[in-house]
């Protein structure tokens, strides 16, 4: 009945922990980081409205009172209204600002989201490589409390000394504590994973997960230069903002009404460009889009080179994994062969030890080959652009 019910709650255990993929979307969903980028873009959209809307009228109005030398006061009254009305090209010209800073916010937001993916990637790389090498100590532990049975019962029967035994227990001792170490580390990786993803209690996750490359295309979309090409473009739209002098011009008009006449005027007021003719604002934007084109060809020149890097690292990668299965694949049967000699006595403790720590020591290796091969599947992704979507 106890067996059953381990199975069971095991089984249960399976079944409530989350994959990677949908931990990793309930925490775009749920970050309130991202919520907030997400909102920046809004913002972004209502500040745009300031840019394209038309200003307000102006009314006055005035009564005044007329005291002639000889006769009665009268009244007399005025009323003028003033519009700001906006030359030709001008709405034009912050609409396309606009759309370039919606695009800059957008774009932003892409980028920010982008590398909440790899980030979070990259820490869920680091837990399951804890996860692995926290249950190869366990393997390690396992191996290790063999041999010093072997030892125990070989002391016993009189077939090797009490300092061999000792070596034994010391080993079995250490690999105990190396154990516990790697669990406190798993640990602390996995709270480092939670607390990044914005989790506020303790969950599942499955530890197993090999991350592919999505595409090897030829087009380049990676997140931070698609952001310099917006802050390009809307430096560029700032020049042509500012390539217009005169924005603006006030019509007005205004009826005057007195006792012994009544007088109706109107007419533009215009704006002399004498001290300020916007060719500071005009020269800091064409600057800003100089800037932001080398930038992005630095970033370019910098991102072909890497991803040139990452695709020689993974083809090396991929051999060095092959090749560590096949050391182990041999060094198990070693040990295997080594364990049985020494339970005969045909074998000393130190060349089943020196074996045993071989196998681990290439098995260690071959977790943080495939660990390296998962980071860099998504260092790749990050850089092609593919956590853009």
């Amino acid at each position: 009945m106890f067996k059953n019910i381990l199975i069971s709650g095991l089984l249960c255990t399976f079944l409530s922990a989350e994959s990677f993929d949908e931990f990793l979307q309930k925490a775009i969903d749920n970050s309130p980081y991202l919520q907030s980028a997400a909102l920046a873009v809004k913002q972004t959209k209502e500040q745009g409205d300031t840019l394209t809307r038309y200003e307000n009228p102006t009314l006055g109005l005035s009564v005044a009172s007329f005291t002639p030398e000889s006769g009665s006061n009268d009244i007399g009254y005025s009323i003028n209204y003033s519009q700001p009305l906006r030359l030709w090209g001008v709405q034009k010209n912050n609409e396309a600002l606009v759309d370039a800073n919606i695009d800059n916010a957008t774009s932003s937001y892409t980028q920010k989201r982008a590398s909440f993916v790899r980030d979070l990637s990259l820490l869920f790389t680091e837990y399951s490589k804890s996860k692995m090498l926290l249950s190869l100590a366990d393997e390690e532990f396992l191996i290790a409390k063999k041999i010093y049975d072997i030892s125990l019962a070989q002391f016993q029967n009189g077939r090797i000394s009490k300092g061999v035994k000792l070596q034994a227990q010391i080993d079995y001792e250490i690999s105990k504590n190396s154990k516990d170490s790697i669990s406190l580390a798993s640990m602390n990786s996995y709270y480092a994973l939670l607390k990044f993803a914005g989790v506020t209690k303790e969950q599942d996750i499955e530890s197993n997960y090999n991350f592919k490359i999505s595409s090897m295309q030829n087009s380049i979309n990676n997140p931070e230069i698609e952001l310099l090409k917006t802050e390009k473009l809307q430096a560029l739209k700032e020049v042509k903002v500012n390539s217009k002098n005169v924005k603006w011009i006030d019509l007005y008009a205004e009826a005057e009404s007195e006792s012994d006449q009544s007088i109706i005027r109107a007419g533009v007021n215009l704006p002399l460009t004498l001290w300020s003719n916007n060719s500071q604002e005009k020269a800091i934007a064409s600057l800003q889009a100089n800037r932001s084109e080398l930038l992005i060809q630095n970033e370019t020149n910098y991102l072909n080179m890497e991803l040139n890097r990452l695709q020689k690292e993974r083809n090396t990668l991929l051999k060095l994994i092959k090749s560590s299965e096949k050391i182990i694949k041999t060094e198990l049967i070693l040990l295997s062969i080594y364990e049985d000699g020494y339970k005969i006595a045909n074998i000393n403790l130190l060349q089943l030890q020196d074996i045993k720590n071989k196998v681990i020591k290439t098995k260690r290796a071959l977790i943080l080959l495939k660990t390296a091969l998962n980071q860099n599947a998504i260092y790749t992704n990050y850089n092609q652009g593919n956590y853009n979507d």
